[in-house]
This record gives C-alpha cells, structure tokens and sequence, in this order.
C-alpha cells in the first residue's frame, strides 16, 4: 500500500545538469501515459520504487547476498 501525501517525507537530492536532462527527457516521454506531464518528483518516485522493486527490497526477499 503506497502512502498517502500526509504519510511522505521529504528527502532532498543534488544532481548534475546532464541528469537533470535526462530526467527530463523521461519527462517528455512519459506525458502519453500520463493526464498531465509528470513532474520531476514524480519520476524520480517511480524510478526509486522500480530499483527498489528489482532488488525486492522491502519484501523480505532480498536479492543481495
């Protein structure tokens, strides 16, 4: 169950301007899926939850030795 927007804390991150770029780019080719172009917040959520997922973390399966 994901958490609501009251349950979420804040956790800031520094990035380069070519990361940043390529956020963005991932930005633009997400619009389609999405009602609105997601934001930068947004992308960064999703691809925390996909590595997170990929390793099972948080599903006491985890695929580290």
């Amino acid at each position: 169950m994901k958490p609501t927007r009251t349950q979420q804390k804040q956790v800031n991150i520094r990035l380069d301007d070519e990361t940043l770029a390529r956020l963005d780019t991932c930005r633009t080719e997400l619009r389609d899926q999405f009602a609105n172009i997601p934001t930068r917040s947004d992308v960064v959520r999703m691809a925390i939850e996909e590595f997170l997922d990929k390793r099972s973390i948080g599903t006491g399966h985890s695929t580290t030795s």
